[in-house]
């Protein structure tokens, strides 16, 4: 139906026509992506961009994401979530980062998983807590395999692009207005910060990365709204995906900037992950090897 309605609404799909596209076809400055994410979005360079170019693209992230729905057996109501709704609307690329953790956390092989941390870097302001969760407490014999996918990304995107492209991308992004769907992380991130440890209480490693991404919602200033549908994917509970539309509640006392509340779903996770799995946590298990140290 959204395929559909793309037809109709000349404003649909803003982002992907006024960023992406122009940024895969290979204007470094039109995007505010780092220089190596052309390469994975090589499926844009081919969309024309005119009227046609949000139909494909969101037929497209259609697929893309009910594979992932399929492989990973969670329920298909996660197309209904608030932040699906604004990947279509926007022509945002999250289902990008959706296949990097599923690549990470599903795989058994390290170079696999490698591959998946190329995809979360795509977006660093959303995924670099996420990488940095995943990576501790690995084995050298994985990591210096899972290290080296991203590290030869990193080195290749300097001889194609200059030495000094993270300086020319970074003096870009900082042009980024502050838009509405970034209202929710611009209201936390001073008051979230203190709280950015969380994540590495838990040995478990789908458990931290889980935690990293949602404290990442509450911590960056540039997690947008919409890319709240990579952890609804993974962690696809009914609640979530009605709980991703509590921010309309506000919208009778704050109609202009009623998503700054948004950010009411992933600390709600955040608790709820915690509360549920708090005799997993290291503090929990360590206090439990010093009674038991006690006891002996």
């Amino acid at each position: 139906m959204l395929t559909i309605v793309s037809f109709y609404i000349p404003r649909y799909g803003q982002d992907l026509r006024e960023f992406y596209i122009p940024f895969a076809q290979g204007c470094n400055d039109c995007g505010f992506n780092p220089y190596y994410s052309r390469w994975f979005f090589v499926p844009l360079s081919i969309i024309p961009n005119n009227e046609f170019a949000m139909p494909i693209w969101s037929f497209m992230v259609f697929c893309m994401m009910f594979w992932l729905i399929y492989k990973m057996e969670v329920t298909p109501l996660v197309i209904m979530s608030f932040s699906m709704i604004a990947q279509y609307s926007l022509g945002q690329v999250d289902i990008f980062l959706c296949i990097g953790l599923y690549l990470m956390l599903k795989s058994k092989n390290p170079w696999v998983q490698g591959l998946g941390i190329c995809f979360l870097a795509i977006k660093p302001q959303v995924t670099a807590l996420v990488i940095v969760g995943f990576l501790i407490g690995q084995k050298w014999s994985q990591l210096w395999k899972i290290v080296i996918p991203p590290a030869m990304m990193l080195l290749l995107s300097f001889l194609v692009f200059g030495i000094d492209w993270p300086v020319r991308w970074l003096t870009n992004a900082q042009t980024l207005p502050l838009h509405v769907w970034r209202l929710a992380s611009s209201d936390t991130w001073p008051f979230a910060l203190p709280f950015i440890w969380i994540p590495f209480l838990f040995e478990d490693r789908e458990r931290r990365v889980l935690l990293s991404i949602l404290m990442m919602a509450l911590v960056s200033p540039a997690f947008g709204t919409y890319t709240y549908i990579v952890f609804i994917l993974f962690y696809p509970k009914w609640w979530t995906i009605v709980l991703s539309y509590a921010w309309l509640v506000f919208l009778p006392f704050d109609t202009l900037y009623t998503l700054r509340w948004a950010w009411i779903l992933p600390l709600v996770m955040i608790i709820h992950i915690c509360y549920t799995n708090w005799d997993e946590s290291w503090w929990m298990r360590r206090r439990a090897k010093l009674a038991n140290q006690t006891l002996a």
